[in-house]
């Protein structure tokens, strides 16, 4: 979806308004209503989180985070941001995501992780899950957790905040 929901415009870049379309539309296969907002009746919600590098110099990358949540009541109150762009290097990079590191001056790279996150009132019958329990990971309770590192299209990035 980041890759196209930009076609049919001039403007390719994205803005965060882009980031929570996205995050409503990436997790609506899962909850099909309005079940993906508070209070949350599955006891989780989405998170797209992405991480944008361009390789400026031998050793100097542009850098900017983003993210679209469903963790809020209402559509309309989506959280979604983008970071401003700050410059990092490569040890700095590496460090993020060894994927990220880009090979050549100009190349860029998008790290996407989407996740679901366990909410106050999680439980694990609630998704069906009478035996075994999903794994959380990190400090946020990633439950079934996704990273994919692509090249963007151009002109997609560095995002904008309207």
């Amino acid at each position: 979806m980041l890759q196209q929901i930009k076609n049919t415009k001039s403007d390719k870049q994205l803005t965060q308004n882009d980031l929570a379309r996205i995050a409503y539309a990436g997790c609506l296969n899962l909850f099909h209503t309005n079940s993906m907002f508070k209070p949350w009746p599955l006891g989780m919600y989405f998170v797209m989180d992405i991480v944008y590098v361009k390789k400026i110099s031998e050793d100097s990358y542009q850098f900017q985070t983003g993210w679209g949540s469903t963790e809020s009541s209402y559509l309309n109150e989506m959280p979604k941001y983008f970071t401003s762009l700050v410059t990092k290097n490569t040890s700095e990079i590496q460090k993020d995501h060894p994927d990220i590191v880009c090979n050549k001056i100009g190349e860029e790279k998008l790290r996407i992780d989407c996740s679901y996150r366990k909410a106050n009132n999680f439980g694990k019958s609630k998704l069906g899950f009478l035996i075994t329990s999903p794994q959380s990971s990190f400090h946020y309770s990633y439950l079934f957790r996704y990273t994919l590192v692509i090249a963007p299209k151009p002109g997609l990035f560095p995002g904008r905040n309207e």
